[in-house]
């Protein structure tokens, strides 16, 4: 019987500029970027799809998408991408290059939509709130109804991917600071259909973070180039920006929901 497992790369917060030598807190994050790119296209497997969530730029201006868009164009696979609260989902629609998906809501505003493996539904949130929230995000009461309605009448294991952390994450400042404003609202909606959740991927902390509760995994991963400090007793942002690239290779099989932590190399990131 052939092998019917997924598999998909995990990437997040690229935070591309406008220009190649563009840096935050003193990374060129092109760099970094084109560093994970190469890894992915070198792995001894072929990933059915990379996952982007969210921050894929910086500064959401066109020319920092249109850098963005030319490294990955250069991947083996599809990838997908979720909005951050750096981003804007109409360039992400117009100017990044997608795998194919079926949009969920019409228009700009937002960027929520489905697509399918090999049984398996995957299913992109759009959660980026008014600029008042910053950092924080926030997910519409619309795609709260159409993500029920999906979970309600799915037949196949689902998949959830959203920018933000909607559960507390045991550190003082990105509890206060990051987290999804409704996300006690979403985590008791997916509750009523753990049974149903392959689990739920998310960016926006700079961190590969697995959370296990009422039966649903939340799992997050590595910035490309800069992560934050996440420790129980830190009351404000810490950074560590002297350290590899990071992706997740996540492994969907019949019985099982499997994460492995890669880096590009061992390089200092820092030119």
């Amino acid at each position: 019987m052939a092998n019917q497992n997924v598999h998909f790369v995990h990437i997040t917060d690229t935070h591309v500029g406008p220009l190649p030598e563009f840096r935050v807190y003193g990374v060129a994050t092109l760099p970094a970027l084109e560093r994970v790119v190469d890894a992915i296209n070198g792995l001894p497997i072929r990933p059915d799809f990379v996952i982007h969530t969210g921050d894929i730029t910086n500064d959401a201006t066109e020319a920092s998408y249109r850098l963005a868009a030319e490294l990955f164009a250069k991947l083996t696979v599809p990838i997908y991408f979720v909005t951050g609260n750096h981003d804007r989902s109409c360039y992400i629609k117009t100017l990044l290059p997608s795998g194919e998906y079926e949009l969920l809501m019409e228009g700009d505003a937002a960027l929520a939509y489905t697509f399918e493996v090999r049984g398996n539904r995957f299913i992109t949130l759009d959660a980026r709130g008014p600029d008042e929230l910053d950092p924080h995000g926030l997910l519409p009461a619309e795609q709260m109804a159409l993500l029920e309605r999906e979970l309600a009448t799915a037949m196949v294991p689902v998949t959830v991917f959203i920018h933000f952390p909607p559960v507390p994450l045991d550190s003082p400042w990105l509890d206060r600071d990051m987290l999804l404003v409704n996300g006690e609202e979403l985590h008791q909606l997916l509750a009523k259909a753990h049974r149903k959740l392959r689990g739920v991927f998310f960016g926006h902390i700079h961190r590969n973070t697995q959370i296990m509760r009422d039966g649903i995994l939340y799992s997050s991963v590595g910035s490309t180039f800069c992560q934050f400090t996440s420790w129980p007793t830190d009351d404000r942002a810490g950074f560590e920006s002297r350290c590899p690239a990071f992706f997740n290779l996540v492994t969907l099989s019949q019985t099982q929901t499997i994460i492995k932590e890669y880096f590009s190399h061992p390089l200092l990131l820092q030119r």
